[in-house]
């Protein structure tokens, strides 16, 4: 795809490592400590595709994903939909244009079940996941995070790094369904506005939950 030169690439990458994900001695937290080290916003443009149990294509989606850490995240999809993703430090928000309908709930029971949130979250990984070293394959370094808490929405991620960069990261469910997210053209600390972490439902469309 036009605009997503490491897509090809990482679908491969990770299509092989689904098959065999035997642990190698890596680098992969000193890169992902440094990734958050010092790290206070990122945009990046990003392509996420949803697979079923039999590793068959179900959706494919782009967007933008901006972060302003700690806990402020605004992930925006633009194609095949439009639908949108704020948090803004104390709920998150999401939008469905085409329903016309709003969610809200308050920010700390979503920590960690979308990308958004792991990523945007300043709590040390260590308090909720365990961390697995899964080596080298073609030039990315990988991770593998299993939450610690039995109820969580996903049984693991999976994170390559290029360099001090997340270039995608891989989440499994329950149900053997996979979600993968290729990062393309990543900014590192760019000025974002705060009101782009900022979320005013529009007039005469239905809110489900409380934001207060």
């Amino acid at each position: 795809m036009k605009g997503f030169r490491y897509g090809g690439r990482m679908l491969l990458v990770l299509l092989i490592l689904s098959v065999s994900m035997a642990a190698q001695a890596g680098e992969g937290r000193v890169k992902l400590d440094r990734f958050f080290k010092g790290l206070k916003t990122m945009r990046a443009q990003f392509v996420q595709t949803l697979l079923d149990a039999h590793h068959n294509e179900k959706q494919r989606s782009e967007g933008v994903l901006m972060l302003s850490r700690p806990g402020r995240f605004r992930l925006e999809y633009t194609k095949p939909y439009s639908q949108l993703y704020v948090a803004d430090g104390k709920h998150v928000w999401m939008y469905d244009k085409d329903l016309e309908q709003i969610t809200v709930r308050p920010e700390t029971s979503a920590l960690g079940s979308t990308p958004a949130a792991l990523l945007s979250s300043d709590v040390p990984l260590d308090r909720n996941f365990r961390l697995t070293e899964l080596g080298n394959h073609s030039g990315f370094t990988w991770l593998e995070l299993k939450p610690k808490q039995k109820d969580a929405t996903f049984t693991y991620i999976r994170l390559a790094l290029d360099g001090d960069v997340v270039r995608a990261m891989e989440m499994g469910d329950s149900l053997g369904q996979t979600t993968r997210l290729y990062f393309d053209k990543v900014s590192r600390n760019p000025h974002l506005p705060a009101s782009d972490f900022e979320f005013t439902p529009p007039p005469d469309v239905d809110v489900l939950g409380d934001p207060n």
